[in-house]
Formats: C-alpha cells, sequence, structure tokens
C-alpha cells in the first residue's frame, strides 16, 4: 500500500489539536518529545539528521530547558516535515520461502528490509552476513523458512527506522477503523454493501479519519506522551476524499 503525503497540509489542524501554553498562543516540547518526532517518522530523516532537527529548535529554549514555539514558528517545521510516500509495514514473516541467491536475498534487503531498519550499512550487512551462512544450504544457495524470517523480524522490531514506525502507526489506525465499521455494521447502522465497500476503501486507498489525520493523531500523541501511556485521540477531525489517497502493495516481498 502507498500513501502520498505531500498533497496534505497537516500542520494548520496539528496546531489546532495540540495543549497550547495558558495564554494559548505557543506549545511547549522537552528534549524527548523533539527526539521522538524524529524517531516517529515526523521528519524527513533523508534530508535532515537528528542532530540538526535538535538543532532547528535552540532558539526556542527556555531557561527551563523546555522549548517554546509560536504559531509560525511551528508552521514552519513543514519545511521538514516527511511527504513522501507510506507503505504497508514490510511483514518478514510474508516474505516467499524457499532458496535465494546471494544477489536475490540482496535484492530483498535492499527493496524492503534496509528501508525498513535504522541499523547503519554496515551493521545490516553484518546481520545480513551471518543469517546467509547460518542457512546456507550444501549447494551454496540460501534457506530462508521459518527460522530465517523470524531473526529478520525480530532484527526490525529492535531496531525500526523513523519511516517503519510512521507506516506502523498509519496501519493500526487502519485496523482500528475496520473494527469500527464491522461494530456499526453489527449494529445495524449500516448495510452489508456498504460496509464492505467501506472495508475495502480502508484496506486499499484510505479512510477521512484515518489517513488525513494521522499525522496529527501521532505528533499530537507525542506531545501527551510524557502525561499519558496511550496515544490522545484526535479532535475535529477534517475530511479529505478517498479518491485523493492511493495504497499498493508495490515494494512488498513475500
Amino acid at each position: 500500500m502507498v500513501l502520498e503525503l505531500k498533497d496534505f497540509d497537516v500542520m494548520e489542524h496539528l496546531w489546532e489539536s495540540l495543549e497550547k501554553t495558558p495564554d494559548g498562543k505557543h506549545i511547549r516540547y522537552l528534549d524527548g518529545d523533539i527526539e521522538q518526532l524524529w524517531t516517529m517518522g515526523f521528519v524527513d530523516t533523508a534530508r535532515v539528521d537528528l542532530v540538526k532537527w535538535k538543532a532547528l529548535f535552540e532558539p526556542m529554549k527556555q531557561a527551563d530547558g523546555t522549548y517554546l514555539l509560536n504559531h509560525s514558528e511551528f508552521i514552519a517545521l513543514d519545511d521538514y516535515r516527511y511527504k513522501g510516500e507510506i507503505r504497508i509495514p514490510f511483514d518478514a514473516m510474508l516474505i516467499n520461502e524457499g532458496k535465494y541467491t546471494d544477489e536475490g536475498l540482496d535484492e530483498l534487503v535492499d527493496a524492503s528490509i534496509a528501508p525498513s531498519c535504522f541499523l547503519a550499512g554496515d551493521k545490516l550487512r553484518e546481520f545480513m552476513d551471518g543469517l546467509k551462512a547460518d542457512f546456507r544450504e550444501p549447494d551454496g544457495l540460501i534457506l530462508i523458512k521459518k527460522p530465517a524470517k523470524q531473526r529478520i523480524k525480530e532484527m526490525l522490531d529492535k531496531h525500526p527506522s523513523p519511516l517503519r514506525n510512521l507506516e506502523l502507526l498509519l496501519n493500526h489506525m487502519l485496523e482500528v477503523k475496520g473494527e469500527e465499521l464491522h461494530g456499526a455494521f453489527e449494529r445495524g447502522e449500516i448495510d452489508a454493501v456498504t460496509a464492505q465497500a467501506a472495508m475495502q476503501a480502508s484496506s486499499f486507498s484510505s479512510t477521512p479519519a484515518t489517513r488525513t489525520e494521522a499525522k496529527a493523531q501521532g505528533l499530537k500523541a507525542l506531545q501527551k506522551a510524557r502525561k499519558k501511556d496511550k496515544p490522545a485521540e484526535v479532535e475535529g477531525k477534517e475530511k479529505t476524499e478517498l479518491r485523493k489517497i492511493r495504497r499498493s502493495r508495490k515494494g512488498m516481498r513475500g
């Protein structure tokens, strides 16, 4: 699945959603909030590394060590926001089982594993070299079955990239929306045809509440993280037509 973020202007909505200081004109961040915004995929990490991202907030730093942002300073963060494609989170357990050449497995790594992993290039190569050695057959090919896939899954669970974190957040929100639709059908609020059509839209296109506002949900959750253990709900969600959003399985291996 692919979600295109570049056409969505979410910053004004985020500003309205986030908790303000008593004067109603600022939001306040801690060091951990700023770093978590980067690790959770809000930032285009290919252009802006964590050091540069943190440096952007230095002019807003207060005497107590927190960071105070007014409206214009917050909206300016849009220049650094990730606006690329979002796909279905790569599932290592869905990798096609069988024997792989080194080149074939390297292709899988480049296309699906590396973008999902936060390990540095040399560390990822070291991991894959170990996996190849452990599962190489006498004929020289690498046998990929459940044990090898489980090892890849555990590595990704331990070292997700910021983009993968964002993909997981969006995917979770789609699953929640699916449960809501099923409940509405069970309660007789929508008929079977409507429920099926809506579920297909949720699975392969999007729904307004789960797509446009996914960024807002994530950012608001980060703002609230120091106060609550789970993400806060985003209120006042705006609607976006389904035809403006597309998702596909391009890029998925397995």
